[in-house]
């Protein structure tokens, strides 16, 4: 039985959400929670929730071949450039903007 890397990582995401989900069940929340309660529980789901995003975020890098470090912003500029990009144009902007108008 051979059993890849990715197959493992996604098996061990799964089990990481179901395990945040039951922590989330077991919890007992006050029925009013303040400012700061909430804004502790909603950072500790997180941090539940990380290991699966990382997981899915892998994964879909893999399938879609993306690979390596990140480009800082003046390398992705160059890049734009060269393939004729303006970066400093808000083309895009302007059509969801024109789209939420219609």
């Amino acid at each position: 039985m051979s059993t890849t890397i990715e197959a493992l990582e996604q098996r061990l995401a799964a089990v990481e959400q179901d395990l945040a989900r039951l922590r989330l069940h077991l919890e007992q929340r006050p029925a009013e929670e303040s400012s700061a309660e909430r804004g502790t529980r909603l950072l500790r789901d997180a941090d539940l929730s990380q290991p699966a995003i990382s997981a899915a975020t892998a994964k879909a890098f893999a399938e879609l071949g993306i690979t390596g470090e990140p480009v800082g912003i003046e390398k992705l500029h160059e890049m734009m450039l060269a393939a004729g990009v303006d970066p400093n144009d808000s083309a895009f902007s302007r059509e969801i903007i024109a789209m939420r108008e219609e």
